[in-house]
């Protein structure tokens, strides 16, 4: 699957004066097969679209958004077997990945995309994450390269 992180939806959504809105918007059009994010990154994109948007518009968006970028919404590994153990081990993953200096929420993402396999991570924000994962981490323009 190829991961996309939220600064890819965020230029594509609430910035088309961005330099890189173009690129990004064709990297979205694609026709890429098991695009996937994670629903931390859905959160994040509402609350950063939650300053341009009103309450309905930000319903909608989280209601369709599987849909308009016909993408898979990826969760946390929950199948452990008690509540304590799912959140210690998210904990264990995420601090893992924080002592690699990432912020938290960087830290939340990258490791849902690990837990699921993800073969691509696709961002604009390539320093947070190069160097932190196995995955390769590319940009939308990296990926439409031939």
């Amino acid at each position: 699957m190829i991961f996309i992180d939220t600064d890819i939806f965020v230029i594509e959504r609430l910035f088309p004066n961005d330099e890189r809105y173009i690129i990004t918007n064709e990297f979205l059009n694609n026709d890429l097969a098991d695009k996937c994010t994670s629903i931390f990154n859905l959160f994040e994109l509402l609350g950063i679209a939650s300053f341009n948007l009103n309450i309905a518009e930000l319903k909608k968006l989280l209601k369709g958004f599987s849909e308009v970028y016909d993408i898979k919404i990826l969760f946390p590994e929950t199948s452990y077997e008690s509540p304590d153990a799912f959140i210690e081990q998210l904990f264990h993953n995420v601090f893992e990945k924080i002592s690699l200096k990432m912020s938290f929420s960087d830290a939340l993402i990258l490791s849902v995309a690990e837990e699921n396999y993800c073969s691509k991570f696709v961002t604009w924000n390539v320093k947070h994450f190069k160097g932190r994962t196995d995955i390769p981490v590319k940009t939308p323009a990296e990926m439409l390269k031939p």
